[in-house]
């Protein structure tokens, strides 16, 4: 890792993108919004800079930026289980969709068009009265 450097009350926290993904970078960030402002800038061929300032007067630059990358090494951690994971949770899905015995199914859908059919009516209703008036 590259050292942080501090200037003008912000911090600059370079990171390589074939360490961090974007998605996690940005998770990270937004998670951040309320301690900190964020900026995010390219840095290198394969690298992205983050600054950050406290959004509170006094508080210490070093331990913003050492939680910051900790809440980035989360969503780090959690992107890649995800990408690990998504075979057996595609399949878990197509498991669970399938147990489904045909005739609920079919049930649940036939509720779900007369559901919107009545929608469908009131909002027609509603239109008549506002043309008669």
């Amino acid at each position: 890792m590259k050292k942080m450097t501090k200037q003008n009350g912000w911090i600059k926290v370079p990171l390589k993108s074939k360490v961090y993904s974007l998605p996690a970078i940005y998770s990270a960030g937004y998670v951040f919004m309320d301690k900190a402002y964020t900026y995010l800038e390219p840095e290198g061929k394969d690298g992205v800079a983050v600054w950050l300032t406290p959004k509170k007067k006094g508080a210490d630059l070093d331990v913003l930026a050492k939680d910051f990358i900790q809440e980035l090494m989360s969503y780090s951690n959690y992107f890649s289980r995800l990408t690990a994971n998504a075979d057996g949770m595609k399949l878990l899905m197509q498991r669970a969709l399938f147990a489904a015995p045909p005739a609920a199914a079919k049930e649940a859908e036939e509720k779900e068009i007369q559901d919107l059919i009545r929608e469908l009516e009131a909002e027609e209703q509603k239109e008549n009265k506002k043309v008669k008036k």
